[in-house]
């Protein structure tokens, strides 16, 4: 994890606290408290011990400063963790103690946590998600029919609209939403495997133990341990990292389009962000800033994953445990690229009087290839490109507009009258699908 000062600029608070040391803890406990109550419920044990261990699976009886120290001697939290708990417990009920973690396993308890965590943190990733689905909806039913400039390799090219732009937008979003939603069904399964993934301490009552605790802790039921196979983890990583990338092309796009010398849009004014520690009359797009340091972060946080998936037999010796912080990096990441892009565009102004400022400074030079389709039907595609192409130079070297220098070139106008040149040169008629209905 980074400081807390960058690890703030870069997520949300209510992302924070569920990745925590008390939200990562209390996960755990968690799943110690609904291992108890599956005991119980299975006649391993009386249901009074379980009152017993739920009584102390409360993270404000540890202490996260001693249990850190601890687990950086045992390569993992766990074991300091449970015997913590065993000595809680052993204080008011010492037979009772003696079932703490019975049947489990160190990974068992850390991944079964971070998938009670990961459940979380999609239910905030999911109300920013549809705020940002309503912010976009919003802009489409406003100036969805606006004409602007469509630029490709960073250079005009035809008109479009603002809606055909916000449009993409959201259909990315949704997309990328949806393919995290069937990922994370799939992941959202419990981890209890014991010792090498067979739950031998457990004997004949291992499968029972099992389907008790899936269904207190109401999550699914794998058809197997997966210690070593994280692929389905690994999925649902890589398609929030995806949602990050679709997030970082927003704001890419919003950032280009905010620069004073665009100007289409801009970010709601508010004179107390952004400001620039050496010039005054300087605001810069922090929302923009934060999803697209996202979107350059996460991939790096995916390869790791990627890197860590072979696994040593039946547990893994450094793959599993990079995970640990790798994960948690990533959701911080998206929940923080998400609340700014929803931010920002549930704040966005649109600019219609600059749009069609900058769309009058191209001089009708991005209407040039409509004039050379119609013409090459005339006089065929390579006469009318030539014929075209140098009507755009004229009109750029002498800042001409393109009508202009196409009405007083005798080649064109021997193929087309006036009226039908005026008619190609009309923006609404060359919009195709871009028009919003």
């Amino acid at each position: 994890m980074t400081n807390q000062i960058f690890r703030r600029m870069t997520t949300t608070p209510q992302m924070m606290s569920i990745f925590d040391d008390i939200g990562m803890l209390q996960a755990m406990l968690d799943f110690e408290k609904a291992l108890a109550a599956a005991g119980s419920k299975c006649n391993i044990f009386e249901p009074a011990i379980a009152d017993a261990i739920a009584k102390y699976c409360q993270v404000s009886k540890f202490s996260i400063p001693d249990l850190s120290e601890l687990a950086s001697q045992h390569g993992t939290i766990v074991v300091p963790l449970v015997q913590h708990l065993t000595n809680l417990v052993a204080v008011k009920d010492k037979p009772a103690s003696g079932w703490v973690h019975y049947g489990a396993t160190s990974q068992d308890v850390i991944d079964t946590a971070i998938i009670i965590q990961l459940k979380k943190a999609l239910v905030i990733l999911e109300r920013d998600v549809q705020r940002l689905v309503s912010a976009l909806e919003n802009l489409i039913n406003k100036y969805g029919n606006q004409i602007m400039i469509g630029r490709t390799l960073l250079q005009p090219s035809v008109p479009i609209t603002f809606g055909q732009k916000v449009l993409g937008w959201k259909s990315a979003l949704l997309r990328n939403w949806k393919r995290i939603e069937i990922n994370a069904t799939e992941a959202s399964v419990l981890q209890f495997g014991g010792a090498a993934g067979n739950l031998s301490s457990l004997g004949p009552d291992g499968q029972r133990v099992r389907e008790s605790l899936s269904e207190i802790l109401e999550l699914g039921l794998p058809d197997d341990v997966w210690h070593t196979h994280r692929d389905r983890i690994v999925a649902l990583c890589s398609s929030v990292s995806i949602l990050v990338g679709g997030l970082g092309k927003i704001a890419l796009d919003i950032s280009l389009l905010l620069q004073a010398e665009v100007g289409e849009v801009s970010e709601k004014s508010d004179s107390s962000r952004g400001r620039s520690s050496a010039m005054p009359h300087k605001r810069n797009p922090v929302n923009c800033l934060v999803a697209l340091a996202g979107a350059k972060r996460t991939p790096h946080l995916l390869a790791t994953l990627l890197d860590a998936m072979p696994h040593e037999h039946e547990r893994a010796l450094g793959g599993w445990q990079v995970e640990w912080v790798t994960i948690p990096a990533i959701f911080e990441a998206a929940a923080g690229s998400i609340s700014a892009v929803a931010d920002m565009c549930e704040g966005l102004e649109v600019n219609p009087e600059k749009m069609e400022y900058n769309l009058d400074a191209l001089n009708g030079l991005f209407m040039s290839e409509r004039v050379m389709l119609e013409l090459s039907k005339k006089v065929g595609k390579a006469k009318a490109s030539e014929i075209i192409d140098e009507a755009c130079n004229k009109a750029s070297f002498q800042n001409t507009h393109l009508s202009e220098i196409l009405k007083s070139d005798k080649r064109i106008m021997n193929e087309i009258s006036v009226d039908e040149l005026d008619q190609m040169l009309v923006l609404d008629g060359y919009l195709g699908t871009s028009a919003i209905k």
